[in-house]
């Protein structure tokens, strides 16, 4: 079996988190053992989540079994995959309902912890948001041959943002989550960064109603 060099930045990472008594969140593939069934599993619905399907499971099991443990893999992989990924743990305060903004604090939560393979430790919506628009513009750009610094691109650009957000406006508050993401175009065009961070708290769920912006 060939060595693999672990970086400096993982071991770190892996020996600190582990002598802390807390599951890594980086680097597990490289220490995990005897979960390969499972792992084979949830590996075979993230192929099938990729081309469109669906699927959800429950990890259950006693108390120091490995369920973090495995959870946490998998989530290393998602990223590998160029999923997102977003996790949240529950407790009293946070629960999927709840009439005193328990709910809400989930939403919060897993916001906070959006991840994808460049931001692994959360934080990620920001950059989800810039990758998006980014591959409008390189679409713009292609199919009607317009430079970046073409006046056309923006208002191309607009368009083709307000005729996804268009298809949102029908669903539950998807009118509000259309304006917001014009909004945070309209800060990302403009360079203005109080109207983006105004967008990114709504979407973040910071805001106490969801009139705000």
């Amino acid at each position: 079996m060939p060595d693999v060099k672990i970086p400096k930045r993982l071991t770190t990472a892996l020996v600190n988190s582990l002598t802390a008594g807390v599951v890594p969140r980086i680097g597990l593939e490289h220490i995990a053992v005897g979960r390969r069934v499972e792992v084979e599993a949830i590996l075979r619905d993230m192929d099938n989540i990729a081309e469109g399907g669906a699927a959800f499971k429950f990890i259950t099991g006693r108390y120091g079994s490995g369920k973090s443990f495995l959870l946490q893999t998998i989530r290393n992989y998602a990223m590998d995959r160029d999923f997102i990924v977003a996790d949240a743990d529950l407790s009293p305060e946070r629960r999927f309902v709840g009439t005193k903004g328990q709910g809400l604090a989930t939403y919060r939560e897993l916001m906070t912890h959006l991840s994808i393979r460049a931001r692994p430790d959360g934080g990620a919506l920001e950059s989800i948001l810039q990758k998006w628009i980014a591959s409008i513009q390189q679409e713009a750009m292609k199919e009607l041959g317009l430079r970046p610094n073409d006046p056309l691109l923006n208002n191309e650009v607009e368009q083709r943002i307000f005729a996804v957000t268009a298809e949102m406006q029908n669903m539950v508050n998807g009118f509000d989550f259309a304006k917001v993401l014009s909004i945070y175009w309209s800060g990302y065009r403009h360079a203005d960064d109080d109207k983006k961070q105004a967008a990114l708290r709504w979407l973040r769920g910071e805001f106490p109603t969801k009139s705000h912006v």
